[in-house]
C-alpha cells in the first residue's frame, strides 16, 4: 500500500517522530510496512516522546488522526483505530500517562478508545 496522503502531516509535526518513522521504514528495507503496523510504531513513538512534544504538537498529531478516523477512507480509519489507538492504549497499560493526551483526543478517537476498553474489559478512568 502506498503511503497515505496524510502521513506527512502526521510525522511532520515533530522531527523526533519523523526520525523514528524513517528508522522503522529503513529497518523494513524494501518490504512495504502494513499501515496498521506503521501506525502502531507511530503510537509507541508518540507515547515515548509525548512529554517532550509541546501541547500543540500533541494536538496536531491527534488532530490528523481524528480527521482520518472521522472522515478518511474506511481502510485508513480502521488502520488508525486498530494501529494507533490500540497501541496507544497498550502503551498506557505499560505506564504511558493517557491523561496527558486525553483532553486532546477528538470525539471519534475518544469514542473508539472507550469502546475498545469496554470490549477488552479494561476499566480506565478517562476524561
Amino acid at each position: 500500500m502506498a503511503e497515505p496522503s496524510w502521513w506527512n502531516d502526521l510525522t511532520g509535526v515533530s522531527p523526533v517522530l519523523a526520525a523514528e518513522d524513517r528508522a522503522e521504514v529503513a529497518e523494513w528495507g524494501d518490504e512495504e510496512i502494513p499501515l496498521t503496523v506503521r501506525l502502531a510504531h507511530a503510537a509507541r513513538s508518540f507515547a515515548r516522546h509525548a512529554r517532550e512534544l509541546s501541547g500543540e504538537q500533541r494536538r496536531q498529531v491527534l488532530g490528523v488522526l481524528e480527521t482520518v478516523l472521522a472522515g478518511g477512507s474506511e481502510l485508513d480509519g480502521n488502520a488508525v483505530a486498530t494501529g494507533f489507538f490500540e497501541a496507544l492504549l497498550a502503551a498506557a497499560d505499560r505506564g504511558f500517562d493517557l491523561q496527558l493526551v486525553w483532553d486532546d483526543l477528538g470525539p471519534e478517537s475518544r469514542a473508539y478508545c472507550e469502546a475498545w476498553d469496554k470490549f477488552t474489559g479494561v476499566r480506565r478512568h478517562l476524561g
